[in-house]
């Protein structure tokens, strides 16, 4: 991987908001109208089942900073895949393909590492849905997908060598 394509995955892809500053408030205004409310990541889902919000996908592999930990459970259809850490698995990107257009709450449980499975859902979530994930020892970054951020997540996808993306 280029220095440059690890250096942009390293930088919030949203808007970040500090740790201190992430609130029930700042996190529903943040999600307010969204299309589909969709969580990356053990403690950010945690973060938001806390604050009363359920995301219509929740995707979690029960580390936290390589850490095992408890996996946040809730009302969802649970679902699982495999993904390697530091990859993005064509079995991943199928799987959450098919949990981005169910009706009730997903959990997608990875086997693996969920770390950069944010990409492939900023490229095939539903325009106008808001996806959260953690920014390590910094804060939560909350994205809205647009066309413009649907195009940066595949054009990083194709650089960083994911050679298929499932139509993504």
């Amino acid at each position: 991987m280029r220095q440059e394509d690890l250096e942009e995955l390293k930088k919030p892809f949203g808007t970040l908001v500090p740790d201190a500053q992430v609130t029930k408030e700042k996190i529903s205004a943040l999600v307010k109208g969204a299309k589909k409310i969709v969580a990356v990541g053990d403690a950010t889902t945690e973060r938001l089942l806390g604050f009363g919000i359920t995301p219509d996908l929740a995707v979690v592999d029960g580390k936290e900073r390589r850490l095992l930990r408890e996996y946040p459970r809730h009302d969802a259809k649970e679902m699982r895949c495999t993904n390697p850490a530091g990859t993005i698995s064509q079995a991943a990107v199928d799987l959450l393909k098919k949990a981005l257009v169910e009706k009730k709450p997903v959990l997608v449980v990875v086997e693996g590492e969920e770390d950069l499975l944010a990409l492939p859902v900023f490229a095939m979530a539903l325009e106008n849905s808001v996806v959260l994930y953690g920014q390590p020892l910094e804060g939560m970054v909350a994205v809205k997908i647009t066309p413009a951020k649907r195009k940066q997540a595949k054009d990083l996808m194709d650089r960083i060598g994911v050679e298929k993306h499932g139509g993504v």
